[in-house]
């Protein structure tokens, strides 16, 4: 079956979000009394739960505690994180390129959708997508697929028409479990060996720019 729909995570696999997402965890690890944290442990987190990536970073089992990391959290990146968020280059001629192509599009994202809307508008790119999934839009967050099932929902196709691309085991376990095709893209930190690792059928690309012409061998 052909794929009418392509599906994408936004952090690391659209979008380097990265130093906004570095600034916002230590100004919420400040206001909690922790230590704050290096760039590049902060950046192999992304793609987790606020919650999850506060248990991670600081081994802290309790849920109280993440619920407080994610609300510094947030407040910081309403000031700070689209100002720290790039589109990757390849994005502003890859994707309009697919939409022209008649392909669906949505974003599938643990990040808040009025964050990623405003990102997207601002770049002029949010005409190319047909719904934008936040973790606002959810109860569970990726891995688990209803995100991801609720973009299918909302597009109007079969999961066998869609490709989920991303840039993270998160987002292959999510593709995995929904059963859906998935394209791994090495913008983010998950490695080709990680991903071959647990691909089971699906496809790797080092950026956006060649996308189209692996969707074509799926």
């Amino acid at each position: 079956m052909s794929k009418k729909a392509l599906i994408f995570d936004f952090d690391l696999t659209l979008a380097d979000s990265s130093q906004g997402i570095f600034q916002c965890v230590n100004f919420a690890m400040q206001q909690m009394g922790f230590q704050t944290f290096e760039y590049n442990s902060i950046k192999k987190l992304i793609g987790f739960s606020l919650p999850e990536t506060f248990r991670i970073l600081t081994g802290v089992e309790n849920p109280e505690k993440g619920k407080e990391f994610t609300t510094h959290y947030v407040k910081h990146a309403d000031l700070v994180m689209n100002i720290n968020t790039v589109m990757f280059p390849e994005v502003f001629n890859v994707i309009p390129k697919l939409k022209e192509q008649g392909f669906l599009m949505a974003i599938v994202s643990t990040k808040y959708r009025y964050r990623i809307t405003g990102i997207l508008e601002r770049d002029k790119l949010n005409h190319c997508f047909d719904y934008i999934i936040g973790g606002e839009d959810v109860k569970e967050l990726k891995p688990n697929p209803e995100g991801l099932e609720l973009a299918i929902q909302k597009l109007g196709i079969e999961k066998e028409e869609v490709v989920f691309i991303g840039d993270t085991l998160i987002d292959l376990e999510t593709a995995q479990s929904a059963g859906v095709k998935f394209i791994g893209v090495l913008t983010g930190t998950t490695t080709e060996t990680d991903f071959k690792t647990n691909l089971n059928g699906g496809k790797i690309i080092k950026d956006l720019n060649h996308l189209s012409a692996t969707v074509k061998t799926l």
